[in-house]
């Protein structure tokens, strides 16, 4: 992190959600600038590389394409493909692509709970309506593929995959296509709220992000983990081995602290408050004090009159400026003589 990191202490990341299921993340205090830059990193691979479980294609046993009709089926082909396309799915195990079989028979309306998955797959859309039986008579076969992947998957990128299988298998595929993205968030905003910085007067960045997924199984947080671990592995190639890196402007993140962490801070090390801050000095007085290696306000209140008086540049009216420039800001030097 950058040094200037020192003066606004080390960030931190508040949670919340509210009644909404949106997941509120407010990150601060960062550096001017860097909490737009931090977004656009976050929200590009947010809304198109988390990975899910996605339905791509179903086969309807005796439809041989996605314009015919079911007799004994409410729905069209093409509406039950587009109800499969809604529906969303999570799993943990190694295998991407998964074929599922399944023969509706009775009369009723059926939904994703019907389907009947194992125990492994879990269901995000739940209560996802697929289609209504209006015929006894009617018993209605449907194998669908799902797939765990991510971003958006191309009827073309589809087919082609289609047509190397059937090349490979040496028979025709009857499948019905369904180009599917796997984007598990409705939605992801932000803002930047520019603060005033207490060290220099200008501003710093509260990134607030809210994000709302589509189920409440999802956790936010885990998102997040996902999305960075993503944007990291790309970053670092960025780091060259032959290459210098200039780190005297910055800092370990394991070397700040957050104000709250010590109840009692030495006087030290609380150097936060450039002597350019007190506007009641001099320009001449100012520059005798940052000669002198005096540049943080919390440094000179440990200075008595005497030991101001014997450094170079800084003579008896200087001291008396000084003191006064002081007491406006309700502060004193210090009390020893």
């Amino acid at each position: 992190m950058l040094d200037i990191q020192k003066f606004l202490w080390k960030p931190s990341i508040e949670y919340s959600k509210n009644e909404n299921n949106v997941s509120i993340f407010s990150f601060w205090p960062l550096p001017s600038g860097i909490g737009h830059s931090v977004w656009n990193m976050i929200r590009r691979t947010l809304l198109a590389y988390t990975p899910a479980v996605s339905i791509t294609s179903i086969n309807i046993k005796w439809v041989s394409h996605e314009y015919s009709t079911i007799d004994g089926v409410k729905e069209s082909v093409l509406q039950i493909m587009l109800n499969f396309k809604d529906l969303k799915f999570k799993w943990d195990i190694t295998d991407s692509v998964e074929w599922k079989v399944k023969k509706f028979k009775w009369l009723w309306k059926y939904y994703v709970e019907d389907l009947n998955l194992p125990a492994w797959v879990e269901i995000l859309t739940d209560w996802a309506y697929l289609f209504e039986l209006t015929d006894p008579k009617t018993t209605v076969e449907i194998s669908y593929r799902l797939e765990k992947w991510y971003r958006y998957l191309s009827i073309e990128e589809l087919q082609k995959r289609e047509k190397n299988e059937a090349e490979e298998e040496g028979a025709q595929i009857w499948n019905l296509l369904i180009d599917n993205d796997f984007k598990v968030v409705k939605t992801a905003t932000y803002s930047v709220e520019e603060q005033i910085s207490d060290f220099n007067g200008d501003y710093n960045d509260n990134l607030i992000i809210k994000i709302e997924p589509i189920s409440e199984k999802i956790d936010s947080k885990e998102l997040l983990t996902f999305v960075w671990e993503v944007v990291s592995s790309y970053t670092k190639m960025f780091i060259f081995d032959s290459s210098y890196i200039d780190t005297t402007l910055m800092v370990d993140v394991e070397d700040l602290e957050n104000p709250e962490d010590d109840s009692e801070i030495e006087v030290e090390e609380v150097k936060k408050t450039p002597i350019d801050s007190l506007s009641w000095l001099s320009e001449r007085t100012r520059n005798a004090l940052i000669k002198n290696d005096i540049e943080f306000i919390e440094y000179l209140e440990t200075k008595t009159r005497t030991e101001l008086n014997s450094l170079k540049w800084v003579w008896k009216k200087a001291v008396d400026e000084i003191q006064v420039a002081l007491e406006k800001e309700w502060k004193s030097l210090g009390t020893k003589w």
